[in-house]
C-alpha cells in the first residue's frame, strides 16, 4: 500500500537482467534520439529573412526592441538576444511585461509606445504568436515585428515580417520542442555566424548554452534531442559561468563553488529566483541582474532584492496552497480543480496549480479575482491537453494562450459560472473513463547489493534529467528501516538506514516526517527511491531519496 495513495507501475520486470541492464533498455528510445550536433539554425524557414532585416536595422540605425515574457525562460531569452544583438552593432533596447500591471505578451501600450519611440523593428522572445491584433497595430504603424516564439500556434497566426518557431505549419525545423530560449539561441546563432569574424564564433555562442539551459530546463522542455543536447552543453558552460548575475544567484542559492551543476540546480535553486522576480516583482531586477557586466555593488543589490522575492514566493505560495485546498476540500474528485480568491497573487496561482496537480492528478485552474475580472493560471497532467480544454471555451474568456500542459487566460466574472460548467463538461468528456490515481513510473526492482557507486556512475552518465527523462527510480521490496528519525527544523522530513550500521545506506524522505510512526510499526516496507550521492565532511556517500514508501507485514 503505497503511502502516498500513488499507484505503481513498473516499466521492467525482467528476471534474467539486472537493473542496470533494465534502466539501459527502458532509456533506450533516448539515447536513440540523441544528436551530436546543433542543427543548422538557417533551417528555420525565415532564418534568411530575419537575418537580412537585422543587418538592415543596423545599417539604418534603426531602433530594435527585443520583447520577451517574464518567465525564466522569456528573461533567459531576452537577454541571449539583447547581448548579440548589442555586440553585432544594433542601437537594441528591452522590455519585459509586468505580470500584473500588463498581462502577458505585447499589449496595445507597448505598440503605442514603440510607435511613440520610432521604434522600427521588434523581435519577440517566448511570445507573439498569439498578439495578431497587436503585431497588426504595429504593421500600421510602421513597424516590423520578428516572432521567436514556441507556444500553441492559433489558427490566425500574426502577420509578421517573419516567424521563428519550431511548430509554425511552414517550418522546415528539424525539432519542435525548443522552447523560447532554445529558439533566441538559434537566432542568435545565426547572427553570430553572419557578423562576428570566424575566430570569435565559438567562444561567443559557447557564454550563451548556459542562459539557454536555464531557460530549457525552467520552461520543462522535453530533454530529448536538441534540447538534450543544449541543457547538457549548458550545463557544463554554467559551471564556469561568465554571467557575474547568475553566479551571485548561485552563491545565494548554497551553490558550492565546487559543485558540478545540474538539471536540480537550475530547477530548485536558479529558476526560481528568476521566476520571482517576474512572478510577484518586475522582471527586470533578474534581467539586470543576469546582463551585468562586471562585480559590483549592484550586482549584490539586485542579488538580495532577487533572494527577499523568492522568500516571499514561498511564503504566499504556501499561504495560497492552504487556502486553495480548504476551497476544493470534499470536491477533490472533480474532473478539474477550480477555485479563486482575491487574495491570491496572479504571480503564484500557476504554482498553486501545479502543486494540486502533483497531488490530485486532475487538471487544476487557480485565478486572482480581480472584481470584475479574474486572471487565471491552468496546469494539467500528461494524459489532459488544458489549452485544448480552454480553447473550446474561447469565446468566453478575454484572451488566452499557453500549451498542454500549463496556459494562462483572463476571463469576465459574469462569464465565470458558464465557463466552469462548460470546461467540467469538457473534462468530463476526456477523463469519465480514466484511472485517475497518481501514477508513479517506476525503473525496475533492484537487490540491496546492486546499490553501489558504479550503478550511480552509470546513472549520471544518462543525465541531464528532466522532462521525457526523468532520472530512474528503483524500488526495494521488504526492506528493514533501521534508525528512523525525523529531521529538520520543523521536524517534516524522515531518514533510516537500510543496515546495521548508521550510515549504510541513507535514506531521506523530504515531507514525509508525518510517516515515522507509521513505518515504526510495521518491520518491512516497500521503499520507491532515486540513488543520489551525498558529499560529508569531503566524503562522499549514497544517498537514497524516498519518492514513496509502501507497508508489508506487521
Amino acid at each position: 500500500m503505497s503511502l502516498l495513495g500513488k499507484k505503481w507501475v513498473i516499466s521492467n520486470n525482467d528476471p534474467k537482467k539486472s537493473a542496470l541492464e533494465k534502466i539501459l533498455e527502458n532509456k533506450k528510445d533516448i539515447k536513440a534520439k540523441e544528436i551530436s550536433e546543433f542543427y543548422d539554425p538557417f533551417l528555420f524557414s525565415d532564418m534568411e529573412k530575419t537575418i537580412d532585416r537585422i543587418k538592415t536595422a543596423i545599417k539604418n540605425k534603426e531602433r530594435v526592441m527585443v520583447f520577451g515574457d517574464y518567465d525564466v525562460d522569456g528573461i533567459t531569452g531576452t537577454a541571449i538576444l539583447f547581448q548579440i544583438l548589442k555586440k553585432i552593432g544594433a542601437e537594441v533596447s528591452c522590455r519585459i511585461p509586468h505580470r500584473v500591471n500588463d498581462g502577458y505578451g505585447i499589449s496595445d501600450k507597448f505598440i503605442d509606445e514603440f510607435i511613440e519611440k520610432d521604434i522600427k523593428l521588434i523581435i519577440t522572445v517566448d511570445c507573439g504568436i498569439s498578439c495578431k491584433k497587436q503585431i497588426d497595430k504595429a504593421n500600421a504603424g510602421g513597424i516590423d515585428t520578428i516572432i521567436t516564439d514556441h507556444h500553441n500556434v492559433p489558427k490566425e497566426a500574426p502577420e509578421s515580417f517573419a516567424t521563428l518557431h519550431p511548430k509554425a505549419k511552414d517550418s522546415k525545423y528539424p525539432d519542435t520542442e525548443l522552447t523560447g530560449a532554445g529558439v533566441a539561441l538559434k537566432l542568435a546563432h545565426a547572427l553570430i555566424s553572419r557578423f562576428l569574424p570566424e575566430e570569435e564564433q565559438e567562444a561567443t555562442l559557447n557564454s550563451l548554452f548556459d542562459l539557454a539551459a536555464m531557460g530549457t530546463v525552467a520552461d520543462l522542455g522535453r530533454l530529448e534531442g536538441e534540447n538534450r543536447l543544449i541543457v547538457k552543453h549548458g550545463l557544463k558552460v554554467l559551471a564556469n559561468t561568465k554571467w557575474v548575475g547568475i553566479r551571485k544567484i548561485m552563491e545565494i542559492a548554497g551553490v558550492k563553488e565546487d559543485e558540478t551543476p545540474t538539471t536540480a540546480t537550475i530547477g530548485f535553486k536558479i529558476g526560481p529566483r528568476i521566476n520571482a522576480a517576474g512572478r510577484i516583482g518586475s522582471p527586470y531586477t533578474a534581467l539586470s541582474l543576469i546582463l551585468q557586466e562586471e562585480q559590483n555593488e549592484k550586482v549584490i543589490s539586485l542579488g538580495k532584492k532577487l533572494e527577499d522575492l523568492n522568500l516571499r514566493r514561498r511564503e504566499i505560495t504556501e499561504t495560497a496552497l492552504k487556502e486553495a485546498e480548504a476551497s476544493i476540500s470534499g470536491k477533490e474528485d472533480a474532473y478539474i480543480l477550480i477555485s479563486e480568491s482575491p487574495d491570491w497573487h496572479v504571480g503564484i496561482v500557476g504554482l498553486v496549480a501545479g502543486r494540486l496537480v502533483e497531488k490530485h492528478s486532475r487538471p487544476a485552474i487557480m485565478m486572482q479575482d480581480f472584481g470584475d475580472t479574474l486572471v487565471a493560471s491552468a496546469r494539467s497532467p500528461e494524459f489532459f491537453n488544458v489549452i485544448e480544454a480552454i480553447s473550446s471555451c474561447k469565446e468566453l474568456l478575454e484572451g488566452y494562450g499557453g500549451h498542454s500542459g500549463a496556459a494562462g487566460f483572463s476571463i469576465k466574472k459574469e462569464n465565470l459560472a458558464k465557463f466552469k460548467e462548460k470546461i467540467t463538461e469538457f473534462a468530463k468528456g476526456k477523463m469519465e473513463n480514466m484511472d485517475l490515481k497518481p501514477i508513479l513510473k517506476i525503473d525496475c526492482e533492484i537487490e540491496k547489493d546492486e546499490i553501489n557507486f558504479d550503478l550511480l556512475n552509470a546513472i549520471d552518465d544518462l543525465a541531464p534529467f528532466g522532462i521525457a527523462n526523468q532520472k530512474p527510480i528503483l524500488i526495494l521490496s521488504q526492506i528493514e528501516p533501521q534508525f528512523i528519525d525525523q529531521v529538520g527544523k520543523e521536524k517534516n522530513h524522515l531518514c533510516f538506514s537500510l543496515g546495521a550500521e548508521k550510515n549504510e545506506l541513507r535514506v531521506i524522505a523530504f515531507n514525509m516526517g508525518h510517516l515515522a510512526e507509521q513505518i515504526r510499526e510495521h518491520k518491512k516496507i516497500d521503499l520507491v527511491f532515486q540513488l543520489n550521492r551525498n558529499l560529508w565532511n569531503n566524503k562522499e556517500y549514497l544517498q537514497l531519496q524516498a519518492l514513496d514508501i509502501g507497508l508489508n507485514e506487521k
